[in-house]
């Protein structure tokens, strides 16, 4: 049921329209007919692409995810191990910070939780997984010591993240607390 338009393309149009419209008016009141209306086109075509809005949902955070996962990884080409370490959390920092603003809604009361707990979630573990890299690297070349990488790279990203979602501390604060607490407990 295609409509002469390229696969990816017009795939790419319903996953545009109906972030668009979960940012207007919330995931729960963006239906499939809505956003098959603004795009004006069959229903059918939608089904043609995608199982369920549910599906859409997924494609909008795993989108969400690979612009997460290029911000916190740029620039990571550093020589020396401590200036790769600041990257990334000053990548990290930013990166989470870009995709809560991202997450919210153009409205009060837009409910996006279905989409920010999936997306904040995946972009949760990638940084997880990026950070234990990164602290077993230190213990390899001797610059820290950590028994349990993956435990303090789960609170170090979890407090990040807490922190930007208050919106209190700027982020260079974050940037500060993190690495002072790598620091910390990593010479200890």
């Amino acid at each position: 049921m295609p409509d002469g338009k390229d696969n990816s393309e017009r795939k790419n149009e319903f996953i545009e329209t109906a972030e668009k419209l979960f940012m207007e008016n919330g995931i729960v009141d963006t239906t499939v007919n809505s956003i098959v209306k603004e795009l004006d086109v069959a229903k059918g075509l939608f089904y043609y692409y995608f199982d369920s809005k549910d599906d859409v949902i997924e494609a909008i955070s795993k989108k969400y995810n690979e612009i997460f996962n290029q911000m916190m990884m740029d620039q990571m080409q550093e020589l020396n191990y401590e200036d790769k370490l600041k990257k990334f959390i000053a990548n990290s920092v930013k990166s989470f910070r870009a995709l809560v603003n991202k997450l919210q809604g153009k409205s009060e009361g837009v409910d996006l939780m279905q989409l920010s707990f999936r997306s904040k979630e995946e972009a949760k573990m990638q940084a997880i997984g990026a950070l234990t890299d990164l602290l077993e690297e230190g213990n390899d070349k001797q610059e820290y010591m950590f028994s349990h990488t993956k435990y303090y790279a789960n609170i170090l990203i979890g407090g990040m993240l807490e922190l930007i979602e208050q919106g209190e501390a700027s982020d260079k604060e974050i940037e500060f607390i993190i690495f002072d607490l790598i620091e910390r407990a990593g010479k200890d």
